[in-house]
């Protein structure tokens, strides 16, 4: 989509200009338009019982299994990743509580979306 290549870029922009709260807040709308709803603030409860979840699901999975899944194909799931890493990009600066839910969300997408 051209809106979704404009709104990378806008988000782009902000994040060299510095305006990471800005860039957090667009990505959180595109991703919201995406089926992606993520919140504004993470507690370090919240963070520590999203990345458990994630230990959970992954503890049965090798690295070999997890490297030989097919790729995504869901257009709407793969622009939805790629405003993720950058809100990823932009916590680590900004809010790095949220890294641990968006690590988890990223697993989770594509787990779920994988091949399709």
């Amino acid at each position: 989509d051209d809106s979704l290549k404009a709104s990378s870029l806008l988000v782009k922009l902000m994040m060299s200009l510095s305006k990471f709260e800005e860039a957090m807040s667009n990505c959180r709308v595109i991703l919201s338009n995406l089926g992606v709803v993520f919140p504004v603030n993470v507690s370090l409860p919240v963070g520590l019982r999203e990345m458990m979840g994630m230990q959970t699901m992954l503890s049965n999975i090798t690295k070999d299994q997890i490297t030989s899944l097919p790729p995504m194909t869901n257009k709407d799931k793969i622009a939805a990743m790629k405003f993720l890493n950058m809100l990823c990009k932009c916590s680590s600066i900004s809010r790095p509580l949220m890294l641990p839910l968006l690590s988890s969300r990223m697993v989770k997408l594509t787990m779920e979306y994988v091949g399709t």
